[in-house]
Formats: C-alpha cells, sequence, structure tokens
C-alpha cells in the first residue's frame, strides 16, 4: 500500500470502482465495516477520522489515507500546477525512488564490464579490429530489457476521447426534459469519431454507475436513490471512476443545477487534479415559476385563552396570484385570494387558544403559475397547557364523564365514529376511555390508531365492558385487543357448551365487488377463518355457500381440522344470482340432527335475492333449537329482510357499509352464540391487598361482566370467585392499559352507580392509566427532510444531572403504510445529555414521544410535535442555477453536439507503455543470437546472405558510354601548373617511394632474425 494510496479529505465519501465478492472497510481502529457496491461503485461512508484505512477484498487490498483538514505536513494530495504544466503533470510530480536506483545498477554493471575487459589479455593480433556481430546482439538485448523494465512510455500520436455523461434525474427535473437530454446523448453518439467512448452516470441524492465506456452505448437511465435530493458532486466523483487514467476525457452533466449538498467545487477541482473537464447542458422545464409555503411559525406553548399569531411564509420564483389557507385540527379557519410577488411573503393571522391540548395548524397555498405541487402545505403544533384532557367515547354516554368532571378532569365526549384514525390525532388527550364500545363500531384505522397511542406516544387507554364490549363485541383478533391487559380467548378457563355453527355466506355476483375496495366475498372469507379460530376442538363448523344454489364449502366437521378447513374456505368464489332460500332449508337439514347445546346460523348477505317463505323456513328452524343472526352488508342491502331473519330466528341483526368490520361482527356473533361469554349473576369483587387504585375503598358487588382472560404480564386488582378479571392493568410500550370487564352503568353496576366512592375510583383508575403528572426531563426537537434530531436534559428535583436513565424516543406511525414506531434508545452524549436522530418519514406534522425509565420504573412521557419540511430539492430556485454553477464551481457551459465532442484542451498525448515492443524485440534478438550460435547452417544461410548482399551493395558500375565521357570532359574544369609546381611535387613523391623501401627492407631483416633464433643455433662441433 505504499504505492500509490488514494488520498482523501477527512469527512469525504471516497468512491472506489466496484469487485466481486465480499469487501471490507478496516479503520484505523482495527474495527471492519462491511461495504456493499451500488451499481459498479462502492459506496464508502464518510470517512471523518484521519487515518490509514484499508479495504480488503478477497485476495486483494487497498489502502486510504484520509487526512486532517489543514496543514501541510498531513496534506497527501498532489501539489499545484507548476507554471507551464497541467494539473495531471502536478499530480504525478513525485520522487520515484526505483528509477534512480535502476539507473544506478545499470552504471555499476557498465563499470563492472569494463573493468573485466581491462583484466583480460590482450586479444591476438590476427582477432584485433574483426567486428563480433553476436555480442553486440546480446548488448542490444540487454538494452531493450533494461528499458523495459524502467517503464519507458511511448506518446500516442492519437488520443480518443472519453465522455461521460451525468444524468439528473431528481424530482426537480421534469420528464420532458430528461427526454431532451437522452436525445442529446444519441445525438452526440451518432456524430462521434470512430475510437469515441461513452459512459451514462445517473444521479439524484446518490449517484449510479448506469453503462461503463463503450463505443457502442445503449444509454440506459436507471433511477438512482433519494430523488427528492440532487448532489452533483456525487455524480462528478462517480464519473471519475468510470474514466481512463489518461488521454481526452469530459464529464457532461445534464442537469437544471439545483444542487443540495454541495460539494460540486470540491468535486470539480479533484477532476482538474486529474485532468479531466468538466462542461455542463442545462436542462430547465417548461414552467419556471414555482410557489411554496416556506413555513408556518407559531409559539411553543400557550395557556388556555391567549391570543397568539400564527404566521404563513410562502416563497415564489415569480410573481403569480392564488389562495392562501389555513386549517386549525382540520377545520378551516381562514381563507384569501391574493397576488403573490416574487420571492418571499409572509402572512401574521391572529388566533386564539380554547382548551388545553395540541392545537395543529396546515397552511396551503394555490397557486397560477405553479411548477410543482409537492412543496404547497406546511405544518406546525402549538401546545395549550393546562389541566389534562380525557376523551370519552362511547354510542350511548353514562355517568362516567360526571364522575370524572367531578374530580378536576376535563372531558370530551364522542361517539365511535369520531374517534380520530391516528395516534397524532389522539395525543392531545392525556387518556381514551372506551365506554362499551362494539368492535363493529370501530374501524381498524380507528382501532389502529388507539394501539399506537398506548404503545408509541405514551398514552393511557382505559377499556369498561358491557354487552357490547371484549370478546362479544368482536375485540378478538384486533389492535384493540393486542393493547389491552386481557385476552377474549377463555376457552381453557370456562366450561363452554358444545356449540354446531354454520355459517351461510351470499357468493352472488353481487358479493364481488364493493366499489373501488376489496370485494366483499374476500372479507366474508376473512370473517369465517376468523370465527373457525375462536371455537373449541369439539365444536362443529359448516360453511355453506350459496348463489342460484346452495353449495358446501366445509360440511358440518370437527373444528380441531383447522387447516383443512381454512384451504376449503379458501376456494370460495362470487358469482352468479342469489337464492337464499334453499341455503336456509340446508342449513336446517345440516343442524337439525347435529349433536350440540347450541345451534346457530350466521347469515351474510346484501339481501337481494329470489322471493321465498322465509319466514316459515326460519320459523321451522326456531322449533327445531336452531338461533339464526343476519348481517346485511352494503348501501343497497334489503336491510327489512335481514332484520326480519334475525327477528324471527331470535338472533341479532347488524347492518354495515364498512366492509372491515365483517370480521369482527362474525366474531362477536360466534361468542354470543355460546352465551357463556357474558355472565350475568350477582359477583362480590375480590381486590388485591396491594392495589394502589382501592386503597381505602370497598368495592360493592356487581351483577355481571364479560368473561376474559388475565394476560401473562398483567397486574389483577379486582377479580371474581372463580379468579375471573374484573379489574387489570398493564404497562403495554410506552403507555398504559386498563380493563375493566363490568359495566359503569346501571344494568350490572347498580350498586357502583349509587356507591358514593365511584367518582374518585374512576378518578384513580383514568389518571393511572394517564401516567405521572409533569414532565421527567426537558425535550428539545428539529427537523430535517431526512432526520428528526431528539435532544433530553434529564435533571433531578435537587437540580442535579441523571446519568442513570434509559431514554427512549419514537416516531408517530405512518398512515400510509400501517407501519408501527420504531423504538430508539438516545445514548448519553454528556453528563445528563441524551441526544439522537430519529430517521424522518417524509414532510408533515409528526409527534416524538420521549420515554424515560430508570431500570423498569418508567419516570415519565414526554410528546413533542415537529414539522419535517419538504426535501430540499422541492425548495423554489430562482432561475440561474445553471449559470450560478458555472461561475462559482467552475464547470464549463457546454453549447451542443460539437463542443461537446471537441478534444478537452491541455490534454497531453495518451502516453502507452513501451515494454512489450521492447520485450518482443527482446526475445526476438535473443533467439536469433542462440540460433546463429546452435546452428550453423543457419549461421552459413545468414554468412552467404550477407555476403551477396555486401556485393551488391560493392559492385563497380558500367563503364560509361562514349557520349557521358565526352560530356564530363567537356564539363571538366582544367587546371594549369607551373613548372617549379611540378619540380617540386615530383621531388615529394620520390621521396616517400625511398621511404616505404627503406621500411620494407627493414621489416624483412626483422622477420629473417626472428627465424633463425626460432630454429636455434646450429650445435658446435
Amino acid at each position: 500500500w505504499l504505492a500509490g494510496p488514494v488520498v482523501v479529505p477527512a469527512g469525504e465519501a471516497p468512491l472506489l470502482p466496484a469487485v466481486p465478492g465480499p469487501v471490507l472497510l478496516v479503520g484505523p481502529d482495527g474495527r471492519s465495516t462491511p461495504v456493499r457496491a451500488h451499481d459498479g461503485v462502492l459506496a464508502l461512508p464518510a470517512l471523518d477520522r484521519a487515518g490509514v484505512y484499508r479495504v480488503r477484498g478477497e485476495g486483494w487490498e487497498r489502502a486510504l489515507v484520509v487526512t486532517r483538514p489543514g496543514g501541510e505536513e498531513s496534506d497527501l494530495r498532489a501539489p499545484p500546477a507548476p507554471p507551464g504544466g497541467t494539473a495531471r503533470d502536478a499530480a504525478t510530480r513525485r520522487v520515484e525512488v526505483w528509477a534512480p536506483l535502476l539507473a544506478a545498477a545499470v552504471l555499476l554493471l557498465a563499470v563492472e564490464w569494463l573493468l573485466w575487459r581491462r583484466s583480460l589479455p590482450p586479444p591476438p593480433r590476427r582477432a584485433r579490429g574483426r567486428p563480433r556481430p553476436l555480442h553486440a546482439v546480446r548488448w542490444v538485448v540487454v538494452a531493450l530489457l533494461v528499458l523495459g523494465l524502467a517503464g519507458v512510455e511511448v506518446a500516442s500520436g492519437r488520443s480518443d476521447l472519453a465522455v461521460v455523461f451525468a444524468v439528473d434525474l431528481s424530482r426537480s427535473v421534469p420528464y420532458e426534459a430528461r427526454e431532451r437530454a437522452l436525445g442529446l446523448m444519441r445525438r452526440v453518439a451518432a456524430a462521434a469519431r470512430p475510437g469515441t467512448r461513452f459512459g451514462v452516470v445517473t444521479f439524484a441524492g446518490s449517484a449510479r454507475v448506469a453503462e461503463g465506456l463503450t463505443a457502442k452505448p445503449r444509454f440506459p437511465l436507471p433511477l438512482p436513490a433519494e430523488a427528492d435530493r440532487t448532489d452533483i458532486g456525487a455524480a462528478i466523483r462517480a464519473a471519475l471512476t468510470v474514466l481512463p487514467p489518461a488521454g481526452h476525457r469530459r464529464v457532461v452533466l445534464l442537469t437544471d443545477g439545483q444542487d443540495t449538498a454541495g460539494a460540486v467545487a470540491a468535486a470539480v477541482a479533484r477532476a482538474r487534479l486529474a485532468g479531466v473537464e468538466v462542461g455542463v447542458v442545462p436542462l430547465t422545464g417548461g414552467v419556471d415559476a414555482d410557489v411554496a409555503v416556506e413555513g408556518v411559525r407559531v409559539p411553543a406553548a400557550v395557556h388556555p385563552g391567549e391570543r397568539y399569531t400564527v404566521e404563513v411564509a410562502v416563497e415564489s420564483t415569480a410573481a403569480a396570484s392564488g389562495t392562501v389557507r389555513l386549517w386549525a385540527d382540520g377545520r378551516e379557519v381562514w381563507r384569501r385570494a391574493v397576488p403573490i410577488p416574487a420571492g418571499r411573503s409572509v402572512w401574521r393571522l391572529p388566533h386564539a387558544a380554547s382548551g388545553p391540548g395540541v392545537v395543529r395548524y396546515t397552511a396551503e397555498v394555490r397557486a397560477a403559475p405553479d411548477a410543482r405541487e409537492e412543496n404547497n402545505r406546511g405544518h406546525a403544533a402549538v401546545a395549550v397547557t393546562g389541566p389534562p384532557a380525557v376523551l370519552y367515547v362511547a354510542g350511548e354516554p353514562g355517568p362516567l364523564p360526571a364522575w370524572l368532571a367531578a374530580q378536576g378532569l376535563r372531558v370530551r365526549t364522542v361517539p365511535p365514529e369520531a374517534l380520530p384514525a391516528d395516534a397524532a390525532g389522539l395525543t392531545a388527550y392525556a387518556a381514551v376511555v372506551l365506554d362499551d364500545v362494539p368492535a363493529t363500531r370501530l374501524s381498524p384505522p380507528q382501532m389502529r390508531a388507539l394501539h399506537d397511542y398506548v404503545a408509541a406516544a405514551g398514552g393511557g387507554l382505559v377499556a369498561v365492558g358491557g354487552p357490547h364490549a371484549f370478546g362479544v363485541g368482536g375485540y378478538a383478533g384486533t389492535d384493540l385487543e393486542a393493547a389491552l391487559p386481557v385476552s377474549m380467548d377463555v376457552r381453557h378457563r370456562v366450561a363452554l357448551p358444545s356449540l354446531a355453527l354454520v355459517l351461510v355466506i351470499d357468493a352472488s355476483g353481487s358479493m364481488g365487488s364493493f366499489g373501488p375496495e376489496t370485494p366483499k366475498v374476500e372479507l366474508a372469507k376473512e370473517a369465517a377463518q376468523a370465527t373457525i379460530d375462536l371455537l373449541g376442538e369439539q365444536d362443529l363448523i359448516g360453511v355453506l355457500a350459496f348463489d342460484q344454489e346452495p353449495r358446501w364449502l366445509v360440511r358440518p366437521t370437527r373444528a380441531r381440522d383447522r387447516g383443512r378447513i381454512l384451504q376449503l374456505v379458501s376456494r370460495l368464489t362470487a358469482g352468479g344470482g342469489t337464492n337464499m332460500a334453499p341455503a336456509l332449508r340446508e342449513a336446517h337439514r345440516a343442524l337439525r340432527g347435529a349433536r350440540a347445546r347450541i345451534k346457530h346460523v350466521i347469515v351474510l348477505s346484501d339481501g337481494q335475492t329470489e322471493p321465498g317463505d322465509f319466514e316459515r323456513i326460519v320459523g321451522q328452524m326456531r322449533a327445531d333449537r336452531i338461533t339464526v343472526s343476519s348481517v346485511a352488508i352494503g348501501a343497497d342491502a334489503d336491510r327489512a329482510l335481514m332484520r326480519n331473519l334475525a327477528a324471527w330466528g331470535r338472533g341479532r341483526s347488524y347492518v354495515t357499509r364498512d366492509l372491515y368490520s365483517i370480521p369482527q361482527i362474525f366474531t362477536a356473533e360466534a361468542l354470543l352464540a355460546t352465551r357463556a361469554y357474558l355472565v350475568e349473576e350477582r359477583t362480590r369483587p375480590v381486590a388485591a391487598p396491594d392495589s394502589p387504585l382501592l386503597r381505602g375503598l370497598t368495592p360493592p358487588p356487581l351483577r355481571g361482566y364479560v368473561a376474559t382472560a388475565p394476560k401473562p404480564a398483567a397486574t389483577l386488582h379486582l377479580v371474581t370467585p372463580q379468579e375471573d378479571p374484573l379489574l387489570a392493568t398493564w404497562q403495554y410500550g410506552l403507555g398504559r392499559a386498563l380493563a375493566f370487564t363490568s359495566d359503569a352503568r346501571p344494568r350490572w353496576a347498580v350498586e357502583w352507580v349509587r356507591w358514593p366512592e365511584a367518582a374518585r375510583f374512576w378518578s384513580r383508575a383514568v389518571r393511572w392509566a394517564m401516567g405521572t403528572a409533569g414532565e421527567p426531563a426537558e425535550v428539545a426537537v428539529r427537523a430535517d427532510d431526512r432526520h428528526v434530531h431528539v435532544v433530553v436534559d434529564a435533571r433531578a428535583p435537587d437540580g442535579t444531572l441523571r446519568t442513570d436513565l434509559q431514554v427512549e424516543a419514537r416516531l408517530g406511525g405512518d398512515p400510509a403504510t400501517a407501519a408501527a414506531p420504531v423504538a430508539h434508545l438516545l445514548p448519553q452524549t454528556a453528563p445528563g445529555r441524551y441526544e439522537g436522530s430519529l430517521p424522518a418519514r417524509g414532510p408533515g406534522l409528526t409527534v416524538v414521544t420521549v420515554a424515560v425509565r430508570r431500570g423498569a420504573q418508567r419516570l415519565g412521557v414526554v410528546r413533542r410535535y415537529v414539522a419535517v419540511p419538504y426535501p430540499p430539492d422541492l425548495r423554489p430556485q430562482p432561475p440561474g442555477a445553471v449559470g450560478r454553477l458555472v461561475e462559482g464551481a467552475g464547470v464549463r457551459s457546454l453549447g451542443g453536439v460539437e463542443e461537446i465532442l471537441a478534444p478537452v484542451p491541455g490534454s497531453p498525448a495518451h502516453p502507452r507503455p513501451a515494454w512489450p515492443w521492447l520485450t518482443a524485440a527482446a526475445l526476438a534478438l535473443f533467439l536469433g543470437e542462440v540460433t546463429w550460435r546452435r546452428l550453423p547452417v543457419v549461421g552459413e544461410w545468414l554468412g552467404r546472405a550477407g555476403a551477396l548482399t555486401a556485393a551488391w551493395l560493392r559492385r563497380r558500375p558500367a563503364p560509361p558510354a562514349a557520349e557521358d565521357l565526352e560530356y564530363d570532359a567537356a564539363d571538366r574544369w582544367r587546371v594549369f601548373e607551373t613548372e617549379e609546381a611540378a619540380l617540386r611535387r615530383a621531388s615529394m613523391e620520390q621521396a616517400a617511394r625511398l621511404y616505404i623501401a627503406r621500411l620494407r627492407q627493414q621489416q624483412g631483416g626483422e622477420e629473417g632474425r626472428g627465424e633463425e633464433e626460432g630454429r636455434g643455433a646450429p650445435p658446435t662441433a
């Protein structure tokens, strides 16, 4: 990793090309973090800590050096470009240690060879001057290999252009502009020279490589993540990973210039450092004007009756006209048609606080022209302090509201249908009281809101029984049952009589749909399945479908085989006419001989059937001790017929337009049919000795209750002598729930109504559900479009900081997806301070619930409202965003196809490594030299070829023709020599001849003496 690490400044998220297999990022502290690949790029997190990071894969490792901001010693980036040089020259200008070492090694080898040659004896005279071609070839081979190892590069005479298009696909770019961008890219590719390559990067809040460099691009445009933001800097960084390391390289931004990340200048500087040009082609929509609600401002808290001002700020990029409206808790309180000037405008509206609680404001602007509607709303909330409020829900109000008001509680009474359908609407109340409310009068969203209000918002729930509540009210299997401390399933606690139940379900064509909602027949299946789950194993269940003719889906059989029964019920389909009478006769025939103490029929239909003698048929069923209940569904149902069926059969009649309540109706009917869930007998409650709710109180007898079973975590305060729960409580999530299984009316609680301590008891019960009074900590919240930031400061009553707490924060659930709120444990960042960020779920008003605990003890719950703004990409942007991008970040403005395809100014020729050619030449020469030495025949052939070539080069020219000689003679200069000069030249030639003759004579004498010395002297006599 010492050779060329990637150097990035602290706080930047580097991009690396993706590789197959798992990848880990190892930090300076040794901690490993998995890294994912997104569309050809390794998405590394922002590296805030300086040091050496290692990116490890299967069989490879790469180093990242993160420098601290500022300081020359820690800045490992390339120095600035020298005068007259390029950025790439500066980026590649570094001290290469291996190059001087290699040169020194070659020099030492040359010196060593020269010393070796001087140590050898001189060669024979005849060998001197002779050429040694094989030695020369060897030296050439060595020289070529040395040059190859030295990394010699050859500048290419022609460098191809590489272009990466970075296409903005954020929400601020209209679809028509994207189509224009695609057309421009195709025109550029069609006009490009051969060898030009193109790549594509799409971006919004993040960037992804859509297509690598290719000469035949397809220009795919996959949607990136975070379409409500624009990070142009990320697009440039992703494009740099696609481009080659050198040559003519250009990044073309196709964008409206509305950057939200603020990293464009740094990315452009990084591209310049690498010798890459960054250009931009503007993408603009058809409508430039945009009007948006910048925000709604209100006081954080006010007192009841206090007057305050609501400020609505509107921002527009151009003059327009429109209407500004304001709602308070869903009720319109102000509307005005106003001219909207360009820029920022503020309307101040006076308002007065009523009772304690939370007032939620929504402001809206409608204008023309307007580019988009997603930013036309703003939200805010103000807390109205005062005594806690209680929401009392009942079909027919009883004495409870008066008892609670007498104890100082503020009570609001509403029918079940007026219960808010989201948890945020319930947080204005400290507790919600349900008084004998059946689940059939609550929609699934309302029951889900009650569940989230307790579990996530820390609210209190009090459920009071009666003949329409708990199990007989259809609570089984609902979100409401999940929040209560008692279960509706009492089969293991109560000796239930045997039951034979037949479900008669209308499967005619009219049951196939219910407007745009789910088909009625599908909900009938769900209701049948919920009913089967409540039956005992020895109970009989039958499911009979009818249209023109009845048909058994499940003949009466034991409920123990639930899997097979549910599978058969799932085959129910709708279609055909409606004839109910034969179906009732078939149900009568099946139940007449059934061995069960209770025989019951539930008829589900819209009543639109062919005529029949229904009174006589149902009368015969009643004579055989078979009861009949009816469920009329739909706005067009024959309610009179369905009501008469229940009256003739001594059952119960239900009429519903809310098809989602059908499962609750069926389960309630199944439990009521057993007649064991309603215990109507005089019972003296048994109080728990340590119950804080009954301290100092002696509850009077009750005359009835609904049979339930306590859940494992519940606390029982009152029970019957048979240990059936009468008063149970528990902690559920952040809130509390209480169940009183008798009623608070004169039917079962006759003595309680006359009890002097009734108001005191119910005040204790409701206040227990509310939780502790006062806030256990100071909570501050703020939000951007992505996160909600929560800061909690906890102090003891004496002012000391609390460091022994567990602080949990939750955001309100998402009504659109029914997603449950997720709890986040806030870490302690300083003594007594707990803070963290929670992911926001989109723009709008949301409630933040903070629960403070010390071990298992709950100290309290604090709720705060916060307005999450819409994403920055939806904020109005003044015209000229691309121009500011060009001026501020130094991006080049590109006019069209010609400028996109033009050579990049200042780009050096593409250097290509020369070692392949040098190595090939060295190998060829080496093989030739070996062949010359090892194969003499080849050497002879080459010698002959060389001799022939030399002879051809030394050949004598043909004798010139006579005409040529005459021409040369005529054209030759004549030189005249004086007599004195001629004598001097003749004497010099004669002296030279004499000197040569003497030398030859002297040389001949020396050779003769040498031969005599070699033979030796003759022996003497």
